[in-house]
């Protein structure tokens, strides 16, 4: 137990620290790219008030400047929703591959759909990646909406492994679902690229 408890509080430390760099790595001034506060560049990306809420609620525990006066690139809240996402999902990861470790009594069906969603994560984290490394190597943005469309592909086949799980309860299945909202709202952002 202990040795879980260095593991969540190491990798909540690292998030701490990169956190900063991220939004300071963010910044270009891209032909054409919106520049919008916060608030604003969340009210337009979201369809709904869950999405809206959840946009808000990232920002600010991201440390954005969530004042009317500031104004960044959208894609700086682009980067930062989706590096957002991609450590939800090596949260999710976390925990798959403790429950595999850890508990001999796991159910064989449900063993099976952990290592199947342990097969999907990492091509949904390699999309996520080719969005941040388009975002912040130049300004050119196609192919974007395929790549979280590519994620998103893989986050479901992991999310209906774990549906047909019906009779068990599993701690995996709601982080993946928080996962897929995660994607859904830095796609939304992206979206805002007019991609």
């Amino acid at each position: 137990m202990h040795a879980m408890t260095m593991t969540t509080q190491t990798i909540f430390l690292l998030l701490l620290a990169l956190a900063p760099l991220r939004m300071a790595a963010a910044g270009k001034n891209c032909p054409g790219v919106p520049w919008l506060g916060a608030v604003a560049a969340c009210r337009k990306a979201s369809s709904t008030k869950f999405i809206y809420d959840l946009c808000i609620r990232t920002m600010r525990e991201d440390g954005v400047d969530m004042s009317p006066s500031h104004k960044q690139e959208v894609t700086a809240y682009i980067i930062l929703a989706t590096e957002d996402a991609a450590n939800s999902y090596d949260s999710t990861q976390l925990v798959a591959s403790n429950q595999l470790d850890q508990n001999a009594s796991l159910p064989g069906p449900v063993r099976d759909a952990y290592e199947g969603c342990l097969n999907d994560y990492p091509a949904a984290e390699d999309s996520l990646d080719r969005v941040t490394e388009a975002m912040r190597s130049g300004c050119d943005f196609v192919g974007i909406a395929d790549q979280y469309t590519s994620g998103m592909m893989s986050l479901e086949n992991c999310r209906d492994r774990l549906l047909s799980l019906q009779q068990y309860k599993t701690p995996v299945y709601p982080m993946v679902l928080a996962d897929r909202d995660k994607v859904s709202l830095a796609y939304m952002l992206a979206k805002l690229l007019g991609i």
